[in-house]
């Protein structure tokens, strides 16, 4: 079996869509393999099936492969766009449901991360799917932007409904198991750091398993921090879904 970044085709209601799938050299499909779903930021969306694979979490593999033993699934959102949706981020779901059928993943141990307009899509997938996933990094994302008064800013496909009140409240009490790593800069131009500290106030706060990373002085760009930290790599193999704290 082909084993390295290999670009795959899904076959998608829409038309065939190329994405990325990182194989161990190793891979045996006589065992199971942990798995990570990467969700992109705004700049890596197209038709290649490559781009999501040559920065951030792909560059870190690329520098050393062995730091990530498992399986790796890169979706590609179909062209350049601010935000993922709701649809996208089902998209990347059942993308990822395509990969457990071919290869022989372990279900208790799927990690999710993303970075940027991704992270805010993995934030997302969390909030309705909290039960599937083992772990999840989340790099320079943002959940609800909100105005100088402290009000949340109108938002058409919001992270969490309106309807669920407070967004970070919200958050702390559907992941108080979910294992989580926020990295953020304190000098983000994009996504201020505000709605980092807030989010992971309240999951710390209503006991969740959170570790927040600031970087100071900062960006927007913390995702190499992130992901060539062996000690951040090494965190998420080691979860597992249902474990004890």
């Amino acid at each position: 079996m082909a084993t390295g970044f290999l670009t795959l085709t899904f076959a998608h209601p829409d038309g065939p869509r190329l994405f990325g799938l990182y194989v161990p050299s190793n891979y045996d499909p006589t065992r199971t393999w942990p798995t990570i779903l990467f969700l992109h930021g705004a700049g890596e969306g197209g038709h290649d099936g490559l781009l999501p694979t040559e920065y951030q979490l792909g560059s870190a593999i690329r520098r050393n492969a062995a730091g990530y033993p498992g399986l790796v699934v890169f979706p590609q959102l179909q062209q350049y766009q601010p935000l993922w949706t709701s649809t996208d981020v089902q998209y990347a779901l059942d993308v990822l449901d395509h990969v457990q059928q071919t290869y022989s993943c372990d279900a208790d141990r799927i990690y999710l991360t993303g970075v940027s307009t991704g992270a805010r899509a993995a934030w997302h997938a969390l909030y309705r799917h909290p039960d599937r996933f083992a772990a999840a990094l989340i790099v320079a994302g943002m959940v609800r932007p909100t105005i100088a008064d402290g009000s949340l800013m109108p938002d058409p496909d919001p992270v969490v409904p309106d309807d669920d009140g407070d967004p970070a409240g919200a958050l702390a009490k559907i992941l108080p198991d979910v294992p989580l790593w926020v990295f953020h800069g304190d000098d983000d131009p994009v996504f201020p750091v505000d709605d980092a500290r807030r989010v992971c106030s309240a999951l710390s706060e209503a006991g969740g398993r959170v570790t927040y990373t600031e970087l100071a002085g900062f960006g927007h760009d913390v995702w190499d921090i992130a992901y060539y930290s062996p000690q951040v790599a090494s965190w998420m193999f080691a979860q597992r879904r249902g474990s004890a704290r």
